[in-house]
Parts: C-alpha cells; structure tokens; sequence
C-alpha cells in the first residue's frame, strides 16, 4: 500500500479547529507557541514555530527556584512522605540544575519556571533536553538590599536533539518513575518498554483486517456496501479493545482511533505518533499563543537582579506573553521556620518561630484578602518587574483553551483537590513598547511599601563586604580568598572549602606540612581555617597555608589556588539571610474574584 505523504497526514490529523482566535505572530513569525497539547488530556503544550537543527537553542535561558525543606517547613518533619502540593508537578531535582544547588540545605528541589515548565513528556518522541543553569548575582552583591531576593541559578537552556519540523510540539524526558509514582492520577501512560508489544498486537490485528477483508470479497455484494460494513465492523471491534477492562501500558501506547491504526499499519506507531504531535503553523498562529515576545537581561533599576526585555515592538493594547498559572491554596505553606528539638530528641519546627519565607514567594501574586497564591510560569515572565509607572499590565484571557473561567466562582478551598493547571495571566501592553525596552508591570501599593520599608531598615550581615559565593571562587582563581583574620565568617558561616592532599603517604618530616604536585590527585579534606597568603614574587601568584579537619587540625603550607575548592554551605547562600525580602506581587482588586477573598483584610 502507497504511504500518504507527510503534509497531507497533518491534513488527516488536525482535526477541525475551533473559532476562538489565537496571539501567534502572524505570517509564522514566531519561533515558540503555547497551544493545546496533542497529547489527550495533557493540557498546554509548547510548539516550535521554526524548523530547528539538531543542537539549536529553544527560547531562551531560564531562571531555577530553589525550594528548600518544603518536607519540614510544610509538613512539620523533614522525615516525612514528600509534602503533596501542585507546585511538586513542576520540580526537578537540584542536582539536575546544578550540582551546588544540592548544598543550599539539606533538602532541595528545583522549579524552573520558564520554557523548562512548558513541555510535556513522550518517550518515543523526546526532541528537546535541557542544560545545566548557570550562577551569577547579576552583580547584586550581598552589601545590596536586594541580595537573596531574586534566584542567582538563571541561562538553565534548552535544545534541540535532533531536526525538528516546524509546527513540532517540544517533549522532554520526565523519567519513566514519574509516570510509575502518579498512576492512580494519570492512568497506565505508556512507557518505553510499552511499544514492542502494542506493535505486536497492531501486526496481529493488521493480519486480521486483511483476512476479514479478503473473506469479506467474497459472494456478490455491492463493493462500497462490503466496504462499509466492514469498515464499521472494524470500528466496533477497535472500540471493544480499548474499552477492555484488562488495562495495561502497551495498549495505552496502541492508536487509540482505527483510522489511526490503518496510517499505522502502514507506517509504525511511532510515525502515526510523530504526525499527530506536528500542528500547521496556520492553526499555530490563529489558536495559539506566541511566547516568544521577552528575553531575559540584567535590569535597568538598581538591586533588581534581572528584568524581561521586548524582542519587538508592541503596540499600545498589544499582547505582550502569557504564563500559565501554579495555584498554591494556602500561602503558609511558604514559611519558613526555626527548628526545636523535642523531649524524644526528634527535629522539628518551631511553628511560633517563623524566621521567612522560601524564595518562591517572590514570584508568586496574591491579594491580601486571601489565602491563594498564584505562581506563573513560561518564557520570560518570571523575569518581568515592577514599576509605578508600568508598560503592561496582567489580565485574565478569554480563550477557554488557556483559561477556566469557571475557577473564578470556586472557594479557595476548591483547589485543595485540583492537581492540574487550569488558569493564566496574560500581559497586555498599557503603552508602546519599543524592541530592547525593559517590560514592567505594577506589583501593587502594598508590595512597593514593602520594598521602601526593606530599604530602610536593611543593613548587611557581618561580613557582606568580603563575601565571595563559591561559584565566585571556583570560577576566578585570581580572586584572593581571605585569611580566617580578614574574615572569620566566610568559611565558618557560608561556604565550605576542600583541599586536596594526601597525609597517608610517607613524607618526611621537611614536607609533612608541605603541599606536594602529586596531592593534586588526592582526596579532598575540608579545610577549617585559611591561616596565610602569600604572593609569589616572581609569578605574582598566591599560595595558601591552610588548616585541615585532619585529627585535631592539620596545617598545610604552600597550597596553589587550584588544589583549592567550593561548595556552598547549607543555608550560607545570600537566600538564607536573615532579613531578605520577601513579598508576594499582588493582583490588582479590579480583576480579583470575590469568591476567592477568605481572608479578612
């Protein structure tokens, strides 16, 4: 049998599409949608609006949240089953961000809330993975009010893993115990070991059709009433396959409807599968939502970390991007606290010992009348700051693919049992914004009081002057590290320093306390105290006499710079310190739902 081609199978496929109009760029002129998924029931997808070559960039970097002890904040015992929250559908682990991440305390889990968010997760047809973040304060440095209050982890990049066809929807790799650990939820979502009994099962049934349709020639019946009665025959018996009550992952992962699974005689599953994931950029552009609109940068308004900034112009009234919406119920759940030791020894929190707030706060909205928090996610948004006098403005849209209205009647107490995304702010331009303009919105009377008050009263922990993050150190060798004199804080306090050397071997006693060349292929030990520099005089290049946790502390003398190395410190990053700013943005009260005000103001 002759193959259908390609763009005449996206003809097949697609599907009708409804009347609700879309903010694609036009004339295919966006790179990056957000649209229905063509996975049934996975909701938003995102959709490459261009033809990308294996290893190219897909939008641009994103920021990494890091969310600590939510186990022991949230549910009251570090020890506890994993604190059952939506925000928990959006994570990753630290170490799949950056490797120090892990060792901003003792528990920690990342949400990267920009393009990472978007993609949902097909095994056979993954196309996109995702770097590493990088580190940088954007020069806001710990003497600065706004230290700890934005994430340092931000560029967390995503790219293609091969060709990819324009109209493509994105798919990353979960991992397969992502869909094992929330079956009672999603149901047997076919994995990869899935696929090679689906497709013995669809070659049976292909042998089937072909000998019903060869008996079925037989006798003198009208060629299209034969054809029709075993087309709907066929029909029948597809259905009474997938209403099976013997549900598993293999056949999850067989075509769901007949005419699918005729393509897929012809072709494969996988190749069914990959046709129906591809949307034309007509039905991008008319019932998607473009989201390529901002890029990330450092901010043009002072201890602001990074801000979002226009890729074109956008005229007054203009759609500027969309985030969909992760809804936290109780903003409680963001406190951070002290910890107590009870009278059986067990570690708990101190609940009236509050001491702050986890740093997702910051980029959530609420109200003050209520106890709902909503966080966005997607490309660029995170990044958007505040003004008094702002160029956009967040809105509630009116496509229902993007936005259900209905929630807006519920009680907050409704979305205690809602495990799914549902709502979104949309930004709409409330002036012309030019291409590399900064885009800001208003956060609200109450978040800018807060911020002035903040000012006011903020004065540096001791030893913010010195202070050099890990990263710093690890990636500036000549940075000079402070002796425990300079700074008897740096090490102590906020970061962990490790040496390689090696006291096992023989030495002498001339070089038992001297660093040798081949204890730069030892272990490393953790140093206690950086005792001495010294600057070469002929290189110009320190050495260090350090103190090891050998024993009862052992001094090394003469260490390189680069036998020397960082990790942060549990709770020693600029987040943890005492007196960052924390406040939610906040919605506006003209467009916030009465039904969602439980809180008396």
């Amino acid at each position: 049998m002759k193959s259908i081609p390609l763009a005449t199978a996206l003809v097949l496929f697609e599907g009708l599409a409804s009347a609700a109009v879309g903010d694609g760029a036009g004339a295919a002129q966006c790179s990056l949608y957000l649209a229905q998924s063509t996975i049934e029931n996975a909701g938003l997808g995102v959709f490459t609006g261009v033809p990308l070559r294996e290893d190219d960039l897909v939008g641009l970097g994103d920021l990494a949240l890091p969310i600590t002890d939510i186990d022991f904040h949230a549910g009251g015992d570090k020890n506890a089953e994993d604190y059952h929250w939506l925000v928990a559908e959006y994570v990753w682990k630290a170490k799949e961000i950056r490797s120090d991440m892990e060792s901003e305390a003792e528990d920690v889990s990342a949400f990267a809330n920009g393009m990472g968010a978007l993609p949902n997760c097909h095994f056979r047809l993954k196309n996109v993975a995702e770097t590493k973040a990088a580190h940088d304060d954007a020069g806001v440095k710990r003497t600065s009010p706004g230290a700890g209050a934005f994430t340092p982890y931000h560029n967390r990049s995503s790219h293609a893993l091969a060709d990819v066809d324009a109209g493509s929807e994105l798919f990353v790799d979960y991992g397969i115990n992502w869909f094992l650990t929330r079956e009672a939820d999603m149901g047997l979502v076919p994995i990869q070991d899935s696929y090679p009994r689906a497709t013995r099962f669809l070659q049976s049934f292909e042998r089937f059709y072909e000998r019903v349709s060869a008996a079925s020639s037989e006798g003198d019946v009208d060629d299209g009433e034969r054809e029709g009665a075993l087309e709907a025959a066929m029909l029948d018996l597809w259905e009474v396959v997938h209403q099976s009550p013997y549900k598993s992952r293999p056949l999850s992962a067989v075509p769901k409807s007949f005419a699918t699974a005729k393509r897929a005689f012809e072709v494969g599953i996988q190749r069914t599968e990959l046709e129906l994931s591809i949307r034309s950029l007509d039905y991008l552009d008319r019932h998607g939502k473009c989201v390529d609109g901002i890029r990330p940068g450092k901010s043009t308004i002072p201890d602001a970390g990074r801000g979002a900034f226009a890729t074109k112009f956008i005229p007054k009234g203009g759609y500027v991007t969309i985030s969909p919406l992760v809804h936290i119920p109780e903003r409680e759940v963001l406190i951070t606290y002290a910890d107590m030791l009870q009278e059986s020894g067990k570690e708990a929190r101190d609940i009236s010992n509050p001491i702050g707030h986890q740093l997702l706060f910051n980029y959530c909205y609420g109200h003050r009348q209520s106890s709902l928090l909503l966080c966005p996610y997607g490309p660029g948004a995170p990044f958007i700051n505040h003004s008094s006098e702002p160029n956009a403005k967040i809105v509630w849209p009116t496509d229902p693919v993007y936005h259900t209205a209905s929630w807006m009647d519920q009680p907050v107490a409704y979305f205690d049992n809602v495990w799914s995304t549902g709502m979104s702010f949309e930004y709409v331009a409330t002036k012309d914004i030019n291409e590399g303009d900064e885009v800001f919105v208003d956060y609200g009377p109450e978040w800018a009081e807060a911020w002035k008050k903040h000012i006011e009263r903020w004065e540096p922990p001791k030893g913010a002057e010195t202070y050099l993050s890990p990263q710093e150190l690890n990636g500036d060798h000549s940075l000079p590290i402070p002796t425990h004199e300079e700074d008897d804080t740096l090490i102590s306090e906020t970061i962990v320093a490790w040496c390689r050397f090696s006291n096992r071997r023989r030495r002498s006693e001339e070089d038992k306390h001297e660093w040798l060349r081949t204890d730069m292929y030892r272990e490393e030990h953790r140093v206690t105290r950086v005792v001495d520099r010294a600057r070469g005089d002929s290189d110009g290049v320190f050495t260090y006499t350090v103190e090891l946790q050998i024993g009862d502390g052992y001094v090394v003398k003469n260490v390189p710079r680069k036998a020397l190395s960082f990790t942060p410190k549990h709770y020693g990053s600029d987040s943890f310190v005492r007196g960052v700013f924390r406040h939610e943005m906040m919605i506006p009260d003209e467009i916030f739902p009465n039904a969602w005000k439980n809180v008396r103001a």
